[in-house]
């Protein structure tokens, strides 16, 4: 590494540092204390160096790693001679904050209740009158909407404070993901985008809470979509990386910007607020926990040439599974999960409350 490039990250807050042929050789200043020249780097990457061997070394990912002892999100670039590391603390878990997002989902509840069932009588009565489907439609998407927040505040703070409790059976991952992809690719069909798909090559199962996992699928496949311009595809691939299942969803958009990538994980961070396409700012945060709760986690690479790639692992290893595991029978949903959680990025159309599931 060039020295003038040591000199300006010395200057840096955060900790970096350099890395060649697997070891630390150069720290800067805020780094030192931390961890030390000649450490390997697969002990620093949390869940191992699996999904770090596999990056092409193009554009910044981002990844968790361990530094004396608590976590950070790294943005990590290649260079010719290495591979540089910026460290960020990850945000710490603000419990009150949270808790307290948990107690307001569970007010909303009422309300939600009540404007649902309002709902309910008014499309009743609306009948085939002119004029009122458009209407109509705008008021259901709404009702999903709230839903989907109410879910995310109340579903997610529950992840986020490490209060859930995987539900795992043995899933054949193959079905799974393709039942997974008929149901969604009709909905980002509407959307005016494609959604593309690579299966896996062989039979694969693993120990899996499946209702969790298709949050994460739909968390990132909603996060695509509003990255993704109409005309463009989104892309779920899924293949077998030693012991892990690894799970890709990328998009065709214009790519995440380095301030952004740096803050992608941070929880109930006012700086994406704004953006309509960031929501509440909890969806990364909730889908890293789920792979975290498997074991695995997650990657965002923002590429050279445009679009945003998360990578999402799980680990294949088998675990102890509670004896009424296979034997649970949840109730279907009364809403249609793609629908709820693909809700800000589909065109009102598909709410009209005529033709909703």
């Amino acid at each position: 590494m060039q020295e003038q490039m040591k000199q300006i990250l010395e200057l840096f807050s955060q900790p970096a540092f350099f890395v060649r042929d697997g070891i630390v050789c150069w720290c800067n200043g805020a780094a030192r204390s931390l961890l030390e020249e000649g450490t390997a780097l697969s002990s620093l990457l949390e869940g191992g160096d699996t999904l770090f061997s596999h990056w092409d070394r193009t554009g910044t990912l981002m990844l968790p790693l361990m530094l004396g002892g608590r976590a950070y999100d790294a943005s990590v670039r290649a260079a010719e001679d290495g591979t540089l590391f910026v460290a960020n603390r990850c945000a710490s878990d603000n419990e009150a904050s949270a808790s307290a997002l948990f107690s307001a989902s569970v007010s909303l509840r009422k309300p939600l209740h009540a404007m649902v069932s309002a709902a309910d009588e008014l499309f009743e009565r609306l009948g085939d009158a002119s004029g009122a489907e458009d209407a109509a439609a705008r008021l259901n998407q709404s009702i999903y909407q709230f839903i989907r927040l109410c879910n995310q505040m109340s579903d997610g703070s529950e992840l986020l404070l490490h209060r859930k409790t995987l539900r795992r059976a043995p899933t054949d991952m193959g079905a799974f993901l393709e039942s997974f992809v008929n149901e969604a690719a009709p909905l980002v069909s509407s959307a005016d985008r494609t959604l593309e798909y690579t299966p896996l090559v062989m039979p694969i199962s693993a120990d899996a809470d499946t209702e969790l996992l298709q949050r994460a699928l739909y968390n990132l496949l909603a996060n695509a979509l509003s990255y993704t311009p109409k005309g463009g595809a989104v892309r779920l691939s899924v293949r077998k990386e030693d012991d892990l299942l690894l799970i890709t969803v990328s998009d065709s958009g214009s790519g995440i910007s380095q301030e952004l990538l740096s803050s992608l994980f941070d929880r109930f961070n006012r700086q994406e607020l704004g953006d309509s396409r960031r929501g509440i700012g909890l969806g990364l945060s909730i889908t890293r926990e789920i792979a975290r709760l498997h074991d695995g986690t997650l990657t965002v690479t923002s590429g050279e040439n445009g679009g945003a790639v998360v990578s999402f692992s799980l680990s294949l290893k088998k675990t102890a599974l509670p004896l009424h595991a296979t034997g649970i029978v949840l109730p279907p949903p009364r809403f249609h999960r793609g629908l709820v959680e693909l809700s800000e990025v589909l065109g009102a159309k598909m709410y009209d409350p005529n033709e909703v599931p």
